[in-house]
């Protein structure tokens, strides 16, 4: 940590290695247990407050990546004029937020670099928001993917109308904001010499690699896709030779361990052929993705979202028309193949 009590029980932060030099011989203690720490004043990582044993309920010393991302951020706000109290603790929630800005609502900004649960998750961000913060989660290395990782789903936010994720990269000095859209996401890094920069990537399509999933799920007898194949042995069909337009236009969220392409599938099964409303659409997509996924979303958001993606591929495809304004009817059927063989053979005709 960067902020301990002197002996007048006076906040002190630290800032930099020579400063720490100079305190070497004061005592400090923790402005939380009220332990005595000690100065570390090492080469690898910032100078820092240590306890000198850890106390009960504190968890794993800090790493050398949460420490220094705590500092970037404090000094990258700095540099943009914006003011923050680093470490600030709070007696009535009993938390110690990495920073605190003052702004209006005051903003907590958390970075996480090490595991944390959806139940902390969510307990810690209530917490905040009982006291009238905002709050940001940052996220460290192990949550790092440019176009989205499982581990990450959980800290998924909005922001100006957009699924968003935050991330430090501590080691290039970076701060990347991912926002994600349907077909791509927009990233803005922030460096600290630099003005922010942002570019936009497109989500790629690979039906060769969701085919190849398929029919090796099918030979290792995952349960999730027999299941599934029973269903679609009930009505005739082999899901090796599913309809090459379920690969079409995959949803960016597919990276954070939605099961897009089963839950296309199993939605053709029940609705292929039947006038459907856009109600529907939306229940079925909403039952399959759990709330507890994304605790930092409004409930149904996940559903929301891939439900009207789906429904535009639909309509994209020319397979469904709408009636009346809620009330789809299809206008052509999705061509089956009866194995996969034959269903290679027609990919020249998939676009």
């Amino acid at each position: 940590m960067f902020v301990a009590l002197d002996k007048n029980n006076q906040r002190v932060t630290l800032t930099s290695h020579a400063q720490a030099a100079n305190l070497t011989h004061q005592t400090f203690h923790c402005p939380i247990c009220k332990q005595v720490v000690r100065i570390k004043n090492g080469t690898v990582m910032p100078a820092h407050f240590a306890h000198r044993s850890q106390p009960m309920g504190e968890g794993e010393p800090e790493s050398i990546e949460h420490l220094t991302g705590k500092w970037w951020l404090a000094s990258w706000l700095k540099q943009h004029g914006e003011q923050a109290t680093l470490e600030y603790y709070d007696a009535t929630i009993r938390q110690r937020a990495d920073l605190l800005v003052a702004s209006k609502p005051p903003r907590v900004l958390e970075f996480q670099a090490s595991p944390l649960s959806v139940p902390d998750l969510q307990k810690r961000t209530m917490m905040y928001h009982a006291r009238g913060w905002q709050v940001t989660w940052v996220l460290g290395h192990r949550y790092w993917h440019p176009e989205g990782k499982i581990q990450a789903r959980k800290f998924l936010s909005i922001e100006d109308h957009r699924l968003t994720l935050w991330h430090l990269q501590t080691t290039v000095g970076e701060l990347v904001r991912i926002q994600f859209g349907n077909a791509g996401r927009w990233l803005t890094r922030f460096q600290h010499d630099d003005p922010p920069t942002q570019t936009w990537q497109a989500e790629s399509t690979y039906p060769q690699r969701q085919i190849r999933q398929i029919a090796i799920s099918l030979q290792k007898r995952v349960q999730p896709w027999m299941t599934l194949q029973a269903a679609a042995y009930q009505q005739g069909r082999n899901l090796n030779g599913s309809p090459w337009f379920v690969h079409s236009r995959p949803h960016v969220l597919r990276h954070f361990g939605i099961p897009e392409l089963q839950l296309r599938l199993k939605w053709l099964l029940i609705f292929e052929g039947q006038p459907f409303t856009a109600t529907a659409n939306r229940q079925f997509w909403q039952a399959a993705l759990p709330n507890i996924w994304t605790p930092l979303l409004p409930a149904g958001t996940l559903g929301k979202m891939m439900g009207a993606h789906w429904l535009q591929v639909l309509l994209a495809e020319g397979f469904v028309v709408q009636e009346d304004g809620c009330r789809y009817q299809w206008q052509r059927l999705p061509v089956w193949f009866a194995d996969l063989e034959r269903k290679l053979a027609m990919k020249k005709d998939f676009a």
